[in-house]
């Protein structure tokens, strides 16, 4: 009878190996797109819940005047979504941004109320729509030191000639923190020394946020390099040997 192979304990191992590997990156992929949505809907639902709070107990008191113990779920949400529709059609006229404007100086005269709504206000306009060009493009700079590269965000660009060597075209662009991509660096750059990256803004936030797991796909570069032109061929050596040699034939020589 032939006795049946036993497997080497090295190929167990690494299969073992391979497997945990693998198993770690499905889990770590599936964290990645649960995670946001999950703290996506648990904001919205507390949003919501405290706007419904706030503003539940008027509408119940009103209702409750011609329907007594009568309370209608959601009606909350509703006056919030009115509310906020409201400050959005002010804002687009003159006399509503004054009030707007007056009542943000109101707000900002009070310490520690200022604090939270500034950095609130400047996170909320860098992330809307209504501020994509705040991110121009995605450029790769070296940073904080030459052979390290760094994702940035052009934010502007500035032309300071004669102020120092490199300033006459400058980029201002924006270095981000991951996980949190609304803190970072302000760099003043040259134009030549950023590598425009071909993804869109939204890619490059998610990238930032990601930690470098949501790498979206960049297209190699193809380098033009010019064509070198063979040189130019001059006369011919003259031939060395006897005249009339074998394999060599004289200008005055009639060919047979």
């Amino acid at each position: 009878m032939q006795e049946t192979p036993v497997p080497p304990v090295e190929d167990d191992a690494s299969s073992q190996a391979s497997l945990r590997v693998r198993f770690r990156r499905v889990l770590i992929t599936g964290l990645v797109i649960l995670v946001p949505v999950a703290l996506t809907g648990y904001i919205l639902l507390t949003l919501f819940r405290l706007m419904d709070g706030i503003f539940a107990p008027v509408i119940d008191r009103a209702i409750g005047e011609r329907l007594p113990g009568v309370h209608i779920p959601g009606l909350g949400l509703l006056l919030t979504l009115l509310v906020i529709l409201l400050l959005g059609w002010l804002s687009t006229n003159v006399v509503g941004r004054k009030l707007i404007q007056l009542g943000e100086r109101l707000i900002c005269k009070i310490p520690v109320a200022k604090s939270i709504y500034s950095a609130t206000k400047g996170v909320l306009e860098a992330v809307s729509q209504q501020q994509t060009e705040a991110f121009q493009r995605v450029v790769m700079i070296e940073y904080p030191k030459g052979g390290i590269y760094a994702l940035a965000f052009v934010t502007n660009n500035a032309q300071w000639p004669g102020l120092a060597d490199g300033t006459e075209d400058m980029l201002l662009v924006f270095v981000p923190t991951t996980p949190n991509p609304t803190s970072g660096f302000l760099l003043l750059v040259p134009r030549s020394g950023a590598i425009e990256l071909s993804m869109t803004v939204e890619e490059g936030i998610r990238l930032v946020i990601s930690g470098g797991l949501l790498l979206p796909r960049i297209p190699k570069r193809r380098l033009s390099r010019p064509v070198r032109q063979a040189p130019a061929r001059g006369p011919e050596p003259p031939v060395d040997g006897p005249a009339g040699a074998a394999g060599t034939v004289r200008a005055d020589e009639p060919v047979p």
